[in-house]
């Protein structure tokens, strides 16, 4: 009987313990989705914002206020969704467990647009939750960041 429970215990250390349930890696899959999309989605709304400027500027030298002020208006929603993006990558929070592998720097050149990017997430999982919840709120995460992109997208149409 002792060497069954030794073969077990040798098995679960060796396999690195309790196997994961299935709500877990989803909710891992699910995270490293936004994690993916997030990234893309803060680089598009950089590379949209960053000419707006320099284009409001020519237009006004060169008398076309219509189009100065049309570019001035996607400036404005540009920055109200890049705000919002901020705001949702405090909500962002970590799988109990997984390694934070993504990049959170963005450093776009040198670009200061007004905001800090540490590595820190904003918000924690409270202890105890089930699995099932973690996936929930990962599902939860990114309904709210597609939600973003589908209005970042309709700005740049």
């Amino acid at each position: 009987r002792f060497l069954g429970l030794f073969a077990v215990a040798t098995l679960l250390v060796a396999c690195g313990g309790p196997q994961e349930s299935a709500s877990l890696k989803e909710a891992k899959a699910v995270h490293e989705q936004l994690t993916r999309i997030s990234d893309e989605l803060h680089d598009a709304i950089f590379d949209a914002m960053a000419p707006l400027e320099e284009q409001i500027d020519s237009a006004m030298v060169a008398g076309d206020t219509l189009m100065a002020a049309q570019l001035a208006k996607l400036e404005g929603k540009l920055d109200r969704i890049h705000v919002r993006f901020h705001d949702w990558s405090e909500t962002v929070t970590e799988i109990p467990g997984q390694a934070c592998t993504h990049d959170h720097s963005h450093d776009h050149d040198g670009h200061d647009h007004g905001h800090d990017h540490s590595h820190d997430h904003g918000a924690t999982l409270p202890d105890g939750l089930s699995d099932e919840e973690i996936l929930e709120i990962q599902q939860a995460l990114l309904a709210a960041l597609d939600s973003l992109k589908a209005d970042f997208d309709r700005a740049v149409e």
